[in-house]
């Protein structure tokens, strides 16, 4: 593992020991240690010649392509600030975030994007990626400029100096800059390889987009921090991975739950040969159990369950050691150097086996929210603890159980009931691919529970029956009110169901 703890020569220090170690295979491009490296350099050279430097934002909105990686670390050199954004966001809303952050440089991958970006932000560098337009230098141009000598400013920033802006999914609200530092970033990556048991010799397949936490985190800095190469995809189909898994020898496999379940759906359909894969790490959702059995006994790969949020970074992750029934019931345990506990309305302590919100301490805990003083204030108390929102159990063996958001509590005649435990019972049954249960207002309980129900292909199953598939299996009060199936589970830019676009259809019905 890479011995420093900033990423400014994380690259340099690659190609120096392994310079000709395959690093990135995009799409049918490949890409050594030391190609990287070199292209990094260039484009560091060239933004330090135009004065982007300690504490300027960068925003790059581009897929996981080679590119990604070269902007990170370049922007990473000069001590500037990256701002992540998803591709496939609206004009809209990348003008909005562009707006907020008012970068210094901006690369996209959209010509659509140009005239908002430079509506927003009129003195910003503009820079396609992957396509020419008039009157703006493409990133190949000015690697290329980047050739004729630019020296890069010494950075003379530190560990704890904003690093990265992510923002959040929007789930909950308003979407919200996250400020990271070198330190939250580059200690996760670290403990999550360690108790994945990687190294050097890995592969990674990663078919999630490097703008959200989970690719940038196991998708980018992991594979990097290893010395190891990564396989990424920009759009993803589970024929297409597995394709990926046989050509590549893929040992390491990220994912959200429903792309293993769409790759355990395809494999019945073809023979590709998936005898590389080794582990990997499933997370944004609960696990299924089954899932995590096939997934490990046909595909060969032995999943990892994981939790964290983008103003933690990494707080828990199960172990190799951990059983199926731990990893599809809980997070693991917390990771070493964070502290956590679960508190209720009144900031008390609560007692064992009681509901709490989880709260967490440590080095992946953010720096605040970008330009909103109030907000982090309301998130972190003085000590530091931050409140995830998230409520949880906690066993005597230190396993986390996550609930459900605090938001999504379902109050129903006055008792409390849990999307997650309710979610749990569907997944067992055979022709549910995917669940999300929600709370509805209502004039004489306060709220009813509707379950959004997602069958399988080739299932059919009435909303009826589905309904009365949870009687003896919890509790009369927890039963949904209603099931209502339908076609396509709706979808957040980072692959968590959308709950609010299921609320819309239950308006609609």
């Amino acid at each position: 593992m890479y011995p420093d703890k900033t990423f400014q020569g994380l690259l340099d220090y690659w190609a120096v020991h392994t310079p000709d170690r395959e690093a990135v295979v995009d799409g049918f491009q490949r890409f050594t240690y030391r190609e990287l490296a070199e292209r990094t350099d260039r484009l560091a050279g060239v933004l330090s010649g135009m004065s982007v430097g300690c504490g300027d934002r960068v925003v790059a909105v581009i897929p996981s392509w080679h590119e990604f990686a070269v902007i990170f670390f370049a922007v990473a050199k000069v001590g500037a600030i990256l701002v992540p954004l998803n591709v496939q966001a609206s004009e809209h809303d990348v003008a909005a975030r562009i707006e907020e952050v008012r970068p210094k440089a901006a690369f996209v991958a959209r010509e659509a994007l140009l005239a908002s970006v430079r509506a927003n932000a009129p003195e910003c560098l503009l820079v396609p990626v992957r396509f020419e337009a008039q009157g703006y230098p493409s990133i190949a141009e000015i690697q290329r400029a980047g050739a004729a000598g630019h020296t890069v400013a010494p950075n003379s920033g530190s560990n704890g100096d904003t690093a990265v802006i992510l923002f959040t999914s929007g789930s909950t609200g308003r979407p919200k800059g996250v400020e990271l530092t070198c330190e939250n970033l580059f200690v996760s990556a670290g403990n999550v390889g360690r108790r994945m048991e990687c190294g050097g010799q890995d592969t990674f397949l990663v078919p999630i987009p490097c703008c959200h936490l989970f690719g940038l985190v196991a998708g980018l800095l992991l594979p990097f921090l290893l010395g190891a190469r990564v396989v990424w995809m920009e759009k993803y189909t589970a024929r297409e991975a597995l394709a990926l898994i046989e050509r590549e020898r893929v040992t390491v496999h990220l994912g959200v739950p429903t792309v293993f379940m769409r790759e355990l759906q395809e494999f019945g359909l073809g023979a590709n040969d998936v005898s590389s894969l080794r582990t990997g790490i499933a997370a944004g959702a609960v696990c299924d159990e089954e899932m995590l059995r096939q997934t490990r006994s046909v595909l060969h790969c032995d999943l990892m369950v994981a939790y964290g949020l983008t103003e933690a970074v990494t707080v828990a992750m199960t172990s190799p050691s951990d059983d199926i029934g731990v990893r599809s019931r809980t997070v693991g345990r917390a990771f070493d150097g964070v502290d956590i506990k679960l508190v209720d309305d009144d900031g008390n302590p609560t007692g064992p086996g009681q509901v709490g919100e989880l709260c967490c301490k440590g080095y992946g805990v953010m720096k605040g929210y970008y330009g909103r003083p109030e907000q982090t204030q309301a998130a972190l108390s003085d000590e530091g603890w931050l409140h995830t929102g998230d409520l949880a159990t906690i066993d005597s063996s230190g396993y986390i159980t996550i609930k459900g958001r605090k938001d999504d509590m379902i109050i129903r005649g006055g008792l409390n009931i849990y999307p997650a435990e309710i979610e749990m019972v569907y997944r067992l049954h055979p022709a549910v691919s995917e669940i999300c249960v929600l709370g509805v207002p209502d004039d004489v309980l306060g709220q009813r529970t509707c379950a959004f129900v997602h069958l399988k292909d080739g299932m059919d199953e009435a909303a009826e029956s589905m309904r009365e598939y949870a009687i003896g299996a919890i509790a009369k009060y927890k039963i949904p009110d209603r099931v209502l199936l339908v076609e396509e589970m709706p979808k957040l830019a980072n692959g968590k169901i959308d709950r609010m676009a299921l609320l819309d259809v239950l308006a609609s019905d």
